[in-house]
C-alpha cells in the first residue's frame, strides 16, 4: 500500500522530469530572443553610424571650403550640379561641368566644272565689272586665267591688269580692285578659311590685302553689288612669304558662320609696283552646312 511518502517522491519526480525536459526549449528560446535583439540592436546602430560618419566627413568638407570644378572638352552641352548644405552659414558646393564639342572636319573646296568669271575695277559691295583676256586695260592674261586660282595647282596662275595694260608702266594701281567671282555647283559652302601661293616669279605682283564676299542670289544677280555680303577684308597670309609658287599663312574668318553659294574676291593692295596683280592659288576652306551638326 503505497504511504504519502511514496505520493510525495513521485510528484518531486515528475517535476524533476518536467524541468529537465523544458530546460533545453527554454535555453534555445533564450539564445533566439538575444540573437534577435542583437540584430535589432545592429540594424538600428549602423545606420546611425554611418549617417554620423557621413555628416562629419561632409563638414570637414565645409569647413575646409573645397569647390571642385571638372571640364571636358566633349560636347556642345554643358551640365552642371550644385550641391548645397542645409547650413547656410557652412554651405559648400560642389560644381562639376561637362562641356563637349563633336569634332568637324575641315574640307577643301574642289572646283569641278564651276565657272569662273574675272572682275576688275570693282570694290566691295559695288557692280562687278566683267574682264576679258587680253593685253588691254581691264584684261587679264589668256594663258593665265582666274580658274588658274582655283585648280589646286601652284604651276598655274592668274594674272589680271586692272586699270593698265600688259605694257604699260608700273604702279601702285595695276591690278587693285581686280578678282573674281564663282557658284557652286554642289551646294552653299561655309567658308571659314583660305589660304593664297605665291606666283612664279615676281614678287610686286603679290597681292597684299584682299575682300571677301559671300552671295545667295543667282545668275545676273551677282553683277550687282548688293547682292553680295561681305565676310572678310584683311591680309592676303602672304606678307611673309617672299618664295614663288608658295602657300601663305591660313587666314581665319572668326565671325562667318552663313553658307553662300558664291563667293567674290578683290584684290585691295599689292606687295609693290607692277603692271599686273598675280597669285597661283586661291584654297577655299571650310564646310558644308548639313555637315557642321
Amino acid at each position: 500500500m503505497a504511504t504519502d511518502n511514496d505520493h510525495q517522491q513521485e510528484d518531486v519526480s515528475s517535476a524533476t522530469t518536467e524541468i529537465a525536459v523544458d530546460s533545453p526549449k527554454r535555453r534555445l528560446w533564450m539564445i533566439i530572443c538575444i540573437s534577435l535583439g542583437l540584430l535589432i540592436i545592429i540594424a538600428i546602430v549602423v545606420p546611425i553610424m554611418i549617417i554620423s560618419l557621413r555628416k562629419t566627413g561632409k563638414t570637414s568638407v565645409t569647413t575646409m571650403n573645397m569647390n571642385a570644378s571638372f571640364a571636358t572638352d566633349l560636347s556642345t552641352d554643358t551640365t552642371s550640379f550644385t550641391t548645397n548644405e542645409n547650413n547656410p552659414t557652412t554651405a559648400s558646393n560642389v560644381i562639376v561641368t561637362t562641356t563637349a564639342t563633336k569634332p568637324t572636319s575641315l574640307q577643301v573646296f574642289q572646283r569641278t566644272n564651276e565657272v569662273v568669271y574675272g572682275i576688275w575695277n570693282t570694290t566691295a559691295g559695288d557692280i562687278s565689272t566683267v574682264s576679258l583676256p587680253g593685253i588691254q586695260i581691264g584684261t587679264y592674261w589668256r594663258a593665265e586665267p582666274p580658274e588658274g586660282a582655283l585648280d589646286d595647282n601652284v604651276s598655274t596662275e592668274y594674272t589680271n591688269h586692272g586699270v593698265c595694260g600688259g605694257t604699260s608702266h608700273s604702279t601702285d594701281e595695276c591690278g587693285i580692285k581686280t578678282g573674281f567671282y564663282l557658284t557652286f555647283k554642289s551646294k552653299s559652302f561655309i567658308l571659314t578659311s583660305f589660304q593664297m601661293a605665291t606666283n612664279k616669279d615676281a614678287k610686286k605682283r603679290d597681292p597684299m590685302t584682299i575682300t571677301i564676299e559671300g552671295s545667295n542670289n543667282n545668275g545676273s544677280d551677282l553683277t550687282f553689288g548688293n547682292s553680295w555680303t561681305l565676310i572678310y577684308n584683311g591680309s592676303s597670309g602672304l606678307q611673309s612669304v617672299l618664295t614663288r609658287r608658295s602657300f601663305g599663312e591660313t587666314q581665319t574668318l572668326v565671325d562667318n558662320v552663313s553658307p553662300f553659294a558664291s563667293y567674290r574676291l578683290l584684290v585691295t593692295s599689292k606687295r609693290g609696283e607692277h603692271n599686273s596683280v598675280s597669285y597661283s592659288e586661291f584654297r577655299i576652306m571650310g564646310q558644308y552646312p548639313d555637315e557642321n551638326v
